[in-house]
């Protein structure tokens, strides 16, 4: 069986959401708004993400990236994952709807900088000191409000060849690409609440070396 492998970042690679992490440390003081929002229906994803980017202070980014490296413990078995699609011909992309500048840092501190990813830029672009950032998504990412960027855009895009679809996340983000795109579910947390609640066939994971394991089993079919 030929395999594609998507990873979601916050909660899946990380044991933390580190963007959450980054809003409740440095963004204003009604950046929870767009949470209330957001838990009343008002708001989609793709609107609580902008609402948060805007509340984040401009020039400080390099604080911001070392406070998320600092916050950042990579869950066990992610290089030893790697090294395996790597030898068994199974691309792998990172696909994050976190911020680009944490996840590019922390990929980079793992000595993964040639592992492909995509995720939402926050770029300042308003006047004055107080401006924050707008959400900028790169040339090709497709987007849509229910996720941000769109992950199952992502898969389709690594299907070429008739491979199958592996995808492991953690969250909300996540919901959209388990239920349509992906072909195997590797989940925890809300996901596997959700792949519970709605009957989508999932394997549950603590660690990477679970999702290893199970890219072994698939292999061999």
């Amino acid at each position: 069986m030929k395999l594609s492998l998507v990873l979601d970042f916050d909660g899946t690679i990380t044991t933390k959401d580190i963007g959450v992490e980054v809003i409740k440390r440095f963004a204003s003081p009604d950046w929870d708004e767009g949470l209330r929002r957001w838990r009343s229906g008002e708001f989609d994803q793709r609107q609580l993400m902008e609402w948060e980017f805007e509340r984040l202070p401009a020039g400080r980014e390099a604080e911001l990236r070392e406070f998320s490296l600092s916050k950042a413990e990579v869950r066990p078995g992610l290089a030893g994952l790697i090294e395996m699609c790597q030898a068994n011909d199974i691309p792998v992309e990172v696909v994050s709807n976190g911020m680009s500048f944490y996840v590019e840092a922390v990929l980079k501190r793992e000595r993964l900088s040639d592992l492909a990813f995509v995720a939402p830029s926050p770029t300042f672009t308003g006047m004055g000191p107080d401006a924050g950032p707008s959400v900028v998504f790169g040339d090709g990412i497709e987007t849509c409000d229910r996720t941000g960027l769109c992950k199952c855009a992502r898969a389709r895009r690594l299907r070429s060849g008739d491979r199958k679809i592996v995808f492991v996340g953690d969250g909300i983000s996540d919901y959209c690409i388990a239920e349509e795109e992906a072909d195997f579910v590797i989940a925890r947390s809300s996901l596997k609440a959700h792949c519970e609640e709605i009957g989508i066939e999932h394997v549950p994971f603590e660690d990477f070396s679970d999702v290893s394991r199970q890219l072994e089993i698939l292999l061999a079919k």
